[in-house]
Order: C-alpha cells, then structure tokens, then sequence
C-alpha cells in the first residue's frame, strides 16, 4: 500500500526470509564463524541456540550457503519424531530407498550407516540440521549420538546441527544427556541486536527495497529498537506498520509517535501500572573467574576464586543489580536456582571479578555490579556514577567470552585462547620480543589500569572491549541502581 509514496519496489520489511535481505549483524558473523569452526573440527554436534525471531534461521541458512558443494545436507524441520521415525526422516532425507512397508531400526541404522561410509569414501560430509529442537525427546537425541559414533580415526562422518530457543540448553543439561553434551564442539547463543546493528538493519532492508533517503529518523529507529527488543523479526513488524502510519498521515519520514502506533497495533496500549514480579533468593556465583598470568614466557593460567559468602542476594522489593545487569546484555531474567555466572556462560558470556577503585572500574566501559555489605549490588551502568556508601571495594563484570576460553587445551600456548590474547597484547602496542609481563604491562600502562604484569579481571576486560562492539557500554547520565 505505502510502496510507491515511499519510493520502494518490494516490501522492505516482509518477515518471509527473503536471501536478498538477508543481513548478518556482528553477532550473526560471530555466531557464524563458530558454527563453521565448529563444522571442520572432530566433534559430532553443533549448537545454535537463541530467543524467538533473533535470526537463528538466518545464521544456519548463510552457514549452508557457505558447505561445499560435495556436502550431502538432510532437514527435520518437524522434532515432534520418535526415534524409528528420525530413522525413517533421516533416510528419506539422503535419498536412501528402504522398504517402508517391512522395515525395523536396525534395517534402517545399517543403511545410513552404509550410505555414510560410503560418502566418505567419495570425499562427501554429511550433516544434519534440525531446528526447533528444543521439542526432541531425549531418546531421539540419544539416537542421533548413536548415529555419530560412526568416524574414522580423524573425523565423525555425521555432523549434527541443533537450532533452538534456549530451552535447549537446559534439555541437554539432563543426565542422561551428558554423553551428548560432551561431542558439541562448538556452540553459540544469539543475542539480540544492539542499538547500531538495528539501525544498519533498518537502513539495509529500506536500500534493497529501493529506498533512496532515510525513511526513520533517529528517535523513531532509538524508539522502534527498544520497543522490538533488538529482536530482527519484531523490528519488521513494527517498522511495516510503522511504514503504514507515515503513509496514513501522508508524512514523508517515520516519527516516534508511528512507533508507539505501531507498537500499540501489535502488543496493545501499555497499561500505566505494572506489577513488578520478585526476584527470588539467588546466587550470584559459585566462582568468579580472575585471570593471572605467569612470568614465564608464552604460559598463562587462570584459577577460580571464591566469592565472599556476602555475594548473595536477598528478595528485593525492586529490580535487584543481577537483574538489571542481565537486561543491560539482553538476557532473559536469571534463573532462582543456578549461579549467575555459571549461567551465562550458556549466552557465550563471561564473569570477572577482583577488588579496585570506581575509577578503575569504569576504564573498561562496561557495567559492572559492586559488592554492597549487606550482600546486595549496585549496577553501575553510568560514567558519572558514585557507589554506595556500603561498597566493600568488590566488583564483578561480564565480558564475551574469549574465543576458546574454555576449551580443554585452553592453557596451552598454541591453543585458540593463548593465540587470540596474544593478537590482542600486539594489537595495543605490545612487543612480541618481550616477556608476557612486559607485554601485559605495556597494555596496563595503555588502558590506565594498575600495573601489575598480570592478566587480571580489568586488564582482560579491557582487552575484550577493545576486540569487539558487542555488549553494553557505559552510559553518559543515566545511572542504575539495584539493591
């Protein structure tokens, strides 16, 4: 209706995945990249996980795009199977005949194995992909493991491709899933997009629709982004009724108030009050991760510290530190029962923590929770900010997990880990003649945080929010205050 007043040759904003608009934020490259790693490693499965409408079909559909023409690729777009029938799916997927009218599991095992076996003598890689996973019964996943028992001495001549909404994660947590759980090779939970990725967003979609000038203005996209999210699927929605409000008022640019219209469309007028939920007894960590380094050079460790006993929060009467610190990285609220930092290294994301001055606090830019005595936090989400009264000095930050941070051979000085903080130490100016300590204190002396040699919880911070624009930063007035 509004194509041509708008100038636009095709629906900007269709939410049918279109590959013309298809557009990769950082987070759908990260997520990418580590599905594709994942994919040339020995393991058997691969993980992508996110909330509804982030873009997971997106990802999986560029990952395919990206296979070698020699890969033989099977879809079960329908989890709701029971184990003969994922068989029977399987087979029907790779083109093998069976006789559907007598046929047993054990028929059905032996000629997809059969059919594997001889892909790889051709040079083939089978995968797999299922999405909507998170509805499998535990014996079907049990049955896809099984599957992927079949390997050579180098390689799994079956790769399985698991995309879901977070509930997955918690599936494969169950104990009869632990063997499972130990073959993910690679895994990564897609977070919503920031700010600036929705505005590339907007602005891409409206180009390949023909737009010529910017159809938002700044407010309306700040406004939409927050309304949607960040989540791609609701940013459509709302910027195609948006598109039908301006058309309606015959206005040539999208305002803030075609926002709210559209907005008040799709979810109904916000009520004035809303009942604020409680947040329950939580812990906030059964470790925070420090990170030292070693003098030698080249070798690095991290240990585990214990947290104070304090670092516990009790049921507040509004939104707690944890909670708000959780919404500032677009996570979904903390579960009652489980660590905090334990629990967001499923989102890819992980805690740091030590004692230091505020100033020192704020050179990395992102927030941080400070330890009150009574046990509480305050988020600290402001370059202005002035702690508590009741601060004992103790912070915890979240940062993106380092690539490989917890992989087995982490430690190792060749592993992924050690070669991308190596990179990092060179990118700011270190000297790869040095020792480690030396570089490290080139890089502390750089950020203005204590030096000390070590690769502490400011210094990798720091590091990590230099390497990548994902993640919040701090703001410039606005402060936020949990107890």
């Amino acid at each position: 209706m509004y194509l041509n007043y708008f100038g636009l040759h095709t629906e900007p904003f269709s939410i049918a995945p279109d590959p013309q608009f298809l557009y990769l934020s950082e987070r759908h490259q990260e997520a990418l990249a580590h599905l594709s790693y994942g994919l040339q490693g020995s393991g058997g499965f691969i993980l992508l996980t996110g909330e509804v409408g982030t873009g997971k079909t997106t990802v999986s559909r560029a990952l395919l795009e990206q296979l070698p023409e020699q890969t033989r690729t099977a879809f079960i777009l329908n989890p709701m199977l029971n184990s003969d029938e994922l068989l029977a799916t399987l087979c029907d997927e790779f083109g093998i005949e069976y006789n559907k009218s007598q046929v047993t599991a054990k028929q059905l095992t032996d000629k997809l194995s059969q059919f594997l076996l001889e892909a790889h003598a051709q040079n083939q890689q089978c995968v797999v992909l299922i999405d909507e996973a998170q509805h499998l019964q535990p014996q079907v996943l049990e049955q896809l493991r099984l599957l992927t028992n079949l390997e050579t001495n180098q390689h799994k001549l079956l790769r399985v491709i698991l995309i879901g909404q977070p509930e997955l994660q918690d599936l494969l947590r169950r104990r009869e899933l632990r063997q499972l759980a130990q073959r993910i090779t690679a895994r990564y939970h897609l977070l919503p997009l920031q700010l600036a990725d929705s505005e590339r967003y907007i602005n891409y979609r409206l180009q390949v629709a023909g737009a010529q000038r910017g159809l938002f203005d700044k407010k309306a996209i700040k406004k939409v982004h927050q309304a949607s999210e960040g989540i791609p699927r609701r940013l459509n929605l709302l910027c195609d009724r948006a598109l039908l409000a301006a058309y309606n008022e015959q206005l040539p640019v999208v305002s803030v108030r075609h926002i709210q219209i559209a907005t008040n469309e799709l979810d109904g007028p916000v009520p004035q009050h809303r009942a604020r939920g409680q947040f329950g007894w939580l812990q906030l960590l059964a470790a925070c991760v420090v990170i030292a380094g070693l003098t030698g050079l080249g070798n690095w460790y991290w240990r585990q510290v214990e947290t104070p006993q304090s670092m516990a929060v009790s049921t507040p009467t509004n939104k707690s530190g944890i909670e708000l610190l959780a919404q500032a990285w677009r996570l979904p609220n903390p579960p009652q029962q489980q660590a905090f930092c334990e629990w967001i290294q499923s989102f890819e994301l992980l805690c740091l923590g030590g004692s230091a001055r505020l100033d020192q606090i704020l050179i990395p830019e992102i927030p941080a929770l400070l330890t009150l005595q009574d046990g509480a936090y305050q988020l600290v989400n402001d370059k202005a900010a002035t702690p508590n009264s009741d601060w004992t000095g103790e912070f915890v930050i979240v940062i993106a997990q380092p690539p490989g941070y917890f992989d087995g051979d982490a430690e190792e000085e060749q592993s992924v880990y050690q070669q991308w903080l190596a990179q990092q130490l060179l990118k700011h100016g270190a000297d790869r003649r040095e020792e480690v300590t030396a570089q490290i204190r080139h890089v502390q002396q750089q950020a203005g945080v204590k030096v000390t040699g070590q690769l502490d919880a400011l210094t990798l911070a720091w590091l990590s929010a230099n390497d990548t624009t994902s993640g919040p930063r701090l703001a410039d007035t606005q402060i936020l205050e949990g107890r």
